[in-house]
């Protein structure tokens, strides 16, 4: 079996192959577009959904100047019968196929939902919970219907879930043009652009976007605070999203100086080892947080 570092994925590009070794695609539903065929990985990753072998995690987003739990975001794991712990690097980026992301999306939004009526059960405070969903999904015309569908199934206020989708130029396309983001809105969700500053981020658009927050990518929290020029572009970034009225999650801060540093801004969010690593289980991630 293959041993994985769990914060270094590795890749599984030699075993599962690219898009360029495709199966044949079968027992789709034919009132989507799938004229596009699966890869390997995408067939094994539709497989490994069917069998129950991926499951979430919670990792939280802390009030950078008072430590307070405001935010979560799910995570996928991938407990793979061969390669054991797999971390979402390897098996999200290569879906390109609209209906395996989808069904991966709204595996992720059903098990939030599931999760958080079971906390809703057992009166504990709710906070919103961030879920990744690539732009080819958001669009979808449907998408936003079904999340409604799968929160209202479980009793879940469709206000509890932020829809991230990473940013890239589809993305800012995407979450500029409020037509586009109008169902998301309408069914009551949260919109957030994730990873912004990673080298694909667009300031020509930053101003137009329909986002609620943007979550910083953590390399630019890699150097803080020991690199003064560091320091410059992310202290410029915090007060150019803070005069966009847009919450700010700051990702990657894994030391004390980072966020002593971070602490600057009140109201920015911290997410990242320092306080903790994803976990199974809503309730207990909140539970925890009420005791510490």
């Amino acid at each position: 079996m293959l041993t994985l570092d769990y914060e270094k994925p590795v890749s599984l590009a030699t075993t599962f192959g690219t898009r360029t070794a495709c199966v044949e695609q079968t027992d789709w539903d034919d009132s989507r577009d799938d004229a596009m065929a699966l890869s390997e990985l995408e067939r094994r990753v539709r497989e490994g959904l069917l069998a129950g072998e991926f499951h979430l995690v919670f990792q939280g987003a802390y009030r950078a100047a008072s430590g307070a739990l405001t935010r979560l975001e799910a995570q996928v794991r991938w407990t793979h019968p061969d390669y054991g712990l797999l971390l979402p690097g390897i098996f999200m980026m290569p879906l390109e196929h609209p209906q395996v992301a989808l069904e991966m999306a709204l595996f992720v939004i059903d098990g939030v939902c599931r999760e958080l009526r079971d906390c809703l059960s057992s009166k504990i405070a709710l906070l919103p919970v961030a879920i990744t969903v690539p732009e080819q999904v958001a669009m979808l015309e449907s998408f936003a219907g079904d999340l409604a569908r799968i929160a209202r199934s479980y009793g879940v206020p469709a206000n509890l879930l932020e829809i991230e989708v990473p940013d890239s130029a589809d993305a800012a396309r995407l979450l500029s043009l409020r037509t586009l983001t109008a169902g998301l809105r309408s069914a009551g969700a949260g919109i957030s652009l994730g990873k912004w500053g990673n080298g694909t981020s667009s300031l020509a658009l930053l101003g137009a976007l329909d986002v609620d927050t943007v979550t910083i990518a953590p390399e630019l929290m890699a150097t803080v605070p020991r690199d003064p020029r560091a320091c410059v572009v992310m202290s410029a970034l915090l007060d150019l999203l803070h005069a966009l009225d847009v919450q700010v999650v700051a990702n990657g801060v894994e030391t004390k100086a980072q966020l002593q540093w971070l602490s600057a801004w009140p109201e920015a969010l911290a997410q990242g080892f320092l306080f903790s690593r994803p976990k199974a289980g809503l309730a207990n991630v909140l539970a925890l947080s009420r005791e510490s």
